[in-house]
């Protein structure tokens, strides 16, 4: 049995090694944790600065008035000497359409006519009724023309003579035609002002129905620019102010005045409408103007993108490799820069619009 020695050998030399395998197990280092990689972001380093910065109007021509002229009554459409048509002008009270009222013309007529054989025969009971009333009533019946507009009705001051008018009808007979009159003016539409067609959507011949648009027509001797004002620089205009405007397109430059502001601040640009009211040869509705105003004075601010500044006027800096948020003071705010207090000379801004939390981060 010589193998017996060397199995008890083999197992001593296990025993004696197991410890140094566990020793070097402990003695080995653990690894470090990794560190999350730097965010970039874009920045801009800070120059504190004083600036003029004027108050700058852009805005479109729009006419002052402008109307869309519709049908009030049914009817053909009549042939005009002067044919309504997109670009043509009109003065004030002159025709821009009429429609057929033949019909109408009949039914007053007939209505006119039926009324007076109404009061011819109460004539008679008026003179031994009411004896003072028959020469007042006569003249009226006898003032009445079935192709002209109805005389003014008699006073009705007498009590019992009013009871006696009223029981027959007249009244109410009378004030119905006189309605029916009072459309006679419809048939026939003039301009209300001067101006230019900018749309005439009917000709002579189509029949149209209460409601139906015929046209529009736009003032041309005084026009508006509606223009988006900095609300900031509200406080520094004032109506009657002069200023001049340029065309975009054109470079041909107006003079015009703020003549009023509108009541309500743009939330999503911060900006007031100013109403500029201008004349002009060569103005037309829809054409772009830009302007500008001496404004405000702004003393050692930082002219930066409009991104950097939260809602809650702060902006987020660049320090030391790390994201840290700094309270500012807006000073002006325009549409794409804003004017700050509250940085200094050097300091690092993030001009990326930031939608989570990053303070705290490291960055470079």
């Amino acid at each position: 049995m010589n193998y017996l020695p060397y199995v008890y050998r083999g197992w001593l030399l296990a025993l004696l090694y197991l410890p140094l395998l566990s020793c070097g197990e402990d003695a080995s280092p653990a690894a470090p944790p990794k560190e999350p990689p730097a965010v970039s972001y874009p920045s801009e380093t800070v120059r504190l600065d004083t600036i003029e910065r004027p108050v700058r109007i852009t805005g479109r021509v729009v006419p002052l008035q402008e109307v869309t002229i519709s049908a009030e009554v049914p009817g053909k459409v009549l042939p005009m000497r002067k044919i309504p048509q997109e670009g043509k002008h009109y003065r004030k009270g002159e025709l821009l359409l009429a429609i057929d009222r033949e019909r109408l013309d009949y039914e007053l007529q007939s209505q006119r006519a039926q009324l007076v054989t109404k009061l011819v025969s109460i004539l008679s009971d008026l003179s031994i009724d009411y004896p003072e009333a028959h020469p007042v009533w006569e003249r009226f019946t006898n003032s009445i023309a079935v192709d002209e507009p109805l005389p003014p009705l008699p006073e009705l001051t007498d009590e019992q003579l009013n009871y006696f008018i009223s029981a027959r009808g007249i009244p109410g007979q009378y004030y119905q035609i006189r309605a029916r009159e009072a459309t006679l003016d419809d048939y026939r539409i003039t301009a209300p002002f001067s101006g230019v067609l900018t749309s005439a959507n009917v000709d002579p011949g189509a029949v149209v129905n209460p409601g139906t648009p015929l046209a529009t027509l736009s003032r041309t001797d005084i026009y508006e620019v509606r223009a988006a004002v900095p609300a900031a620089a509200v406080p520094l205009l004032r109506t009657g102010q002069q200023l001049s405007l340029r065309a975009v397109n054109t470079d041909q430059t107006y003079t015009g005045t703020i003549n009023r502001f509108g009541a309500a601040v743009d939330e999503s640009t911060q900006t007031v409408t100013a109403f500029v009211r201008l004349s002009g040869p060569e103005l037309r509705s829809g054409m772009y103007l830009e302007g500008a105003l001496p404004g405000r004075t702004l003393e050692a601010v930082a002219d930066l993108p409009r991104e950097v500044l939260t809602r809650d006027n702060h902006v987020h800096l660049l320090r030391d490799s790390t994201v840290v948020l700094h309270p500012v003071t807006p000073v002006l705010i325009e549409s794409d820069r804003v004017y700050l207090h509250g940085l200094e000379d050097g300091m690092e801004v993030i001009t990326q619009a930031i939608t989570e939390p990053i303070a705290g981060k490291t960055a470079r």
